[in-house]
């Protein structure tokens, strides 16, 4: 019997559209993550669920989200020039634990922006995570893969 981590990754692992039905049933059986579990760097991937935040990700060249500390967090890093580095335009974002759909987990809250990204973990090296907010219109679902440590 696979777990919810299993049919996550293997999502992930198909690179096909997915349905948000099938991305949702899947994200709400997934354990919390604390904060301090998401310090560090993370590069970034997304689902095809048809969401126009997408296009706009592919656009800018979005790689990934810095987690400098919990108050302190790069919401959208890109690749310019071979090099990650911040984007800029939707400012900064903190770390607070809150509860969405009846789980107290980790929400990244943007500073400047009505809009949540609510995280949910999968292992170590894998996070699941839902934007949502007023603008957005439907819920856009990506992951996140931390990067491995130089020496």
């Amino acid at each position: 019997m696979s777990t919810a981590q299993d049919e996550y990754i293997a999502l992930i692992k198909a690179s096909e559209p997915v349905e948000p039905a099938v991305l949702n049933s899947i994200f709400d059986k997934l354990p919390p993550i604390k904060p301090d579990q998401l310090i560090g760097e993370w590069d970034g991937g997304f689902f095809d669920t048809g969401h126009q935040v997408a296009s706009t990700l592919k656009e800018i060249r979005w790689v990934g989200k810095s987690f400098k500390s919990i108050n302190n967090v790069d919401p959208v890093i890109i690749e310019k020039d071979g090099e990650r580095t911040s984007w800029g335009k939707w400012g900064s974002a903190t770390l607070k634990e809150m509860v969405y759909r009846g789980v107290v987990s980790t929400t990244m809250v943007y500073d400047e922006r009505p809009v949540f990204d609510h995280f949910r973990y999968v292992n170590d090296k894998l996070i699941a995570g839902i934007m949502e907010g007023k603008t957005l219109g439907e819920d856009f679902f990506f992951y996140l893969k931390r990067q491995e440590s130089c020496g």
